[in-house]
């Protein structure tokens, strides 16, 4: 685990809290942000028997979050704020819809001409057309990308309508650090 991973994991953790089994929520029974499947399919994985998803560890909360949401997202490979904005959107979209989003982000900041497929394959010419663009715009980019969505789900489902504001919330506090990271950024800059 590398410690862009552990500073972006602290920032979901901030918004994962304890234990929650809303009836209304898709996830079901969830702890520190780990549904019960997830942490299934953990246990499973491990050769260990099932259990109650409020008894996981620690280090087995790291180790899911590492395996199933950054790995898949490839948190490793952005700048931070973006690496951060596409592994949070991951643990709260799911991480094949974190990447679309990213896609249409990408092409929101590129020349039509210069497209990238939004298939939810997170391959070279995404990475690459990525890496070409601001870190700092395409994070924020994917944040409006990410609202739209919540937005979406609401209209399409109604009774979601009560997880708004929270995930709101959390969204509004991404494009907060990653601004704040844009002004660090600029005030190193202008004491050079």
């Amino acid at each position: 685990m590398t410690d862009k991973f552990l500073q972006c994991l602290q920032f979901v953790l901030k918004w994962e809290g304890g234990l929650s089994h809303d009836p209304d929520d898709p996830g079901g029974r969830t702890y520190r942000g780990v549904t019960q499947a997830r942490y299934n399919q953990y246990r499973k994985a491990k050769g260990l028997p099932l259990r109650d998803v409020a008894l996981m560890t620690d280090a087995e909360m790291r180790e899911i979050y590492w395996t199933y949401y950054w790995l898949p997202v490839k948190g490793d490979e952005f700048a931070h704020p973006l690496a951060l904005a596409v592994f949070d959107t991951g643990v709260n979209m799911g991480t094949g819809t974190a990447i679309k989003l990213l896609q249409r982000a990408i092409n929101d900041l590129l020349p039509k001409e210069k497209w990238i497929a939004v298939n939810g394959v997170l391959g070279q010419q995404t990475l690459t057309a990525a890496k070409s663009l601001n870190p700092i715009q395409l994070a924020l980019r994917l944040c409006d990308r990410r609202e739209e969505r919540y937005r979406a789900i609401v209209r399409a489902n109604p009774k979601l309508g009560k997880f708004l504001k929270g995930w709101l919330n959390r969204l509004n506090d991404l494009r907060k650090t990653i601004n704040s990271l844009q002004k660090n950024i600029k005030g190193v800059a202008q004491k050079k």
